[in-house]
């Protein structure tokens, strides 16, 4: 009797031993099995021993600028080699707007996105992508963008430790307000967001009075009546809802805008040369698309903010002439920051594009 108990108790035993073993190897594998499931943040190559590239943008995911860079740039550049890959950082929750020039610069992060005329007091060429009344329309702000390119990245890899991967049109800047603006007169005195350098002359010589702001702060702040204007693209009015809190919309393309992505040039210049021909064509192909992407948006934007009760006022071309002769002087002042050389190429791209690309009321 005792010694069939005693088997008894050894075959549990086993049976819980190997039960045991079985787990043990389940709890070793999982750990794979989970890192396979979960991916990275973007699309991506396998990881594996990937050098990771953080990406930081202040603009929020489902952010038509957001879904694009990561659509058309991120995703690609990962998808074609497994030595690298770009995580994408929204919504400023890496780092703050104000603090992304001098991260790149410092290698604090490895790549950041920002509207390319904030930092126009460091890098004087920025603010050329703000040249009030550049360009009459978003099929010639994609071509001035693109024709920026090369003289942005000259400057950058010259004195500030980084490189150009792309820039492209957000769609230039209307006046969005509570009440009509379609006068010289409207703007005296009108308190108006700026989110630039630049902007903050624009309102200034135009009669406003600027109020500087981060972009997304502009629903809280016409809210609130703090302000009573901003100067914002039509993706921004939809994405933030500013039709909740201003009604009108002065189209009159007052200046260009620009969003661009650039890398720390010692990140850059450590990948391998194939590296660096996949991430340069990446950034090309993806400025060619979004540019393409952002006219046509553009163009539905009009009826999307129609559709939402807000009243769109073209401005007259004679109208519209007599705001670019207040800012003419200014726009003089900001080509006179930058090489000779440098503002005569620009001088001569607006001039093609004027007439490539009349203003239309």
């Amino acid at each position: 009797m005792k010694r069939s108990l005693y088997v008894l108790i050894a075959a549990l035993l086993l049976v819980s031993l190997v039960a045991c073993m079985a787990a043990c190897g389940e709890d070793e594998e999982a750990p794979a099995t989970t890192a396979a499931t979960q991916g990275p943040e973007t699309t991506a190559a396998p990881a594996g021993d990937a050098k990771v590239l953080r990406m930081a943008v202040p603009w929020p995911v489902g952010d038509p600028v957001t879904d694009n860079i990561e659509q058309n740039f991120i995703n690609p550049f990962n998808e074609a080699q497994t030595q690298y890959r770009i995580e994408l950082h929204a919504a400023g929750a890496l780092l703050a707007l104000p603090d992304s020039f001098e991260s790149v610069r410092t290698r604090t992060v490895e790549i950041a996105g920002w509207p390319t005329a904030v930092f126009g007091s460091i890098v004087p060429e920025f603010n050329l992508a703000e040249l009030p009344f550049s360009v009459n329309s978003i099929e010639a702000d994609a071509e001035f963008n693109a024709m920026m390119t090369p003289i942005y990245d000259a400057a950058l890899t010259a004195k500030h430790n980084m490189k150009t991967v792309y820039n492209f049109t957000c769609q230039g800047l209307d006046v969005i307000s509570k009440e009509p603006v379609e006068t010289l007169d409207d703007w005296n005195g009108l308190l108006c967001q700026t989110i630039s350098p630049v902007t903050a002359s624009v309102v200034d010589l135009l009669g406003g009075a600027g109020v500087a702001q981060d972009f997304s702060e502009g629903y809280q702040s016409l809210q609130k009546g703090v302000i009573e204007a901003t100067l914002q693209s039509g993706s921004m009015v939809i994405m933030f809802k500013l039709n909740e809190v201003a009604k009108n919309i002065t189209r009159c393309y007052l200046t260009p805008a620009s969003i661009g992505a650039w890398i720390n040039l010692d990140v850059y210049n450590e990948m391998p040369d194939d590296i660096k021909a996949i991430f340069d064509k990446c950034g090309q192909d993806a400025q060619k698309t979004i540019n393409a992407n952002m006219v046509t948006l553009y163009h539905e934007n009009y009826e999307t903010m129609e559709s939402v009760g807000m009243e769109v006022y073209p401005l007259p071309g004679a109208e519209r002439e007599k705001w670019a002769e207040k800012l003419q002087p200014y726009a003089d002042e900001l080509l006179g920051l930058v090489e000779p050389a440098v503002a005569e190429q620009v001088k001569q791209v607006t001039e093609q594009l004027d007439e490539q690309f009349p203003y239309q009321d």
